[in-house]
């Protein structure tokens, strides 16, 4: 699937496009997923909390245009999620326990936790990308290397490479990641 800037998605996703809808789903449904763990709801919990996002966002697309004046997309996300979870704990019943025997209480929003599940989604959306636009072995030299600390020499003896290639497989490849960053996070 070719590469869509989140604003072009969302536009997408308002003229009621499918392939969008789905590309929208799949790249947020994990995030929402981490975020009701966050709220300690429960396995059928957090999918009716992705169901209930999902449905709130669809309900609104038609008439949702992202003005960056007025916030960051991912604020709007957040309160989204914070809201339909809240809804679903308040729908528990009264005797019902939270799903590490803790008491019921409405979770506080906790906007650094969210800011750092948020930057982990974009930097994981990011490396997917990297992945399928760079040379396979350019790639998984980079990952050896950077992402998972091997010495180069290592990494170019693994890949049948000299250890020079590393390096620039390592510069190429973190330029093309800060791209796609800045691009994902054209919302933010």
């Amino acid at each position: 699937m070719a590469y869509t800037t989140k604003k072009s998605l969302l536009e997408a996703i308002r003229s009621g496009d499918e392939v969008s809808w789905h590309e929208f789903y799949e790249t947020y449904r994990p995030l929402i997923v981490v975020r009701g763990r966050d709220y300690k709801l429960n396995v059928a919990e957090i999918d009716e909390l992705v169901q209930s996002v999902m449905l709130r966002f669809f309900k609104r697309s038609q008439t949702f245009l992202y003005d960056r004046t007025k916030g960051r997309f991912r604020d709007y996300l957040g309160k989204m999620i914070y809201h339909c979870a809240i809804d679903i704990i308040h729908q528990r019943p009264r005797n019902q326990v939270a799903c590490e025997e803790e008491e019921i209480t409405e979770p506080a929003p906790d906007n650094d936790r969210w800011r750092e599940e948020w930057h982990q989604h974009i930097m994981t959306q990011a490396l997917s990308q990297l992945k399928h636009q760079l040379e396979e072995v350019t790639y998984q030299a980079f990952e050896l290397y950077a992402l998972k600390g091997e010495s180069p020499r290592k990494v170019a003896e693994f890949l049948k490479i000299n250890v020079n290639m590393v390096y620039v497989a390592k510069s190429r490849a973190i330029t093309k990641l800060r791209e796609i960053v800045k691009q994902l996070q054209e919302i933010d």
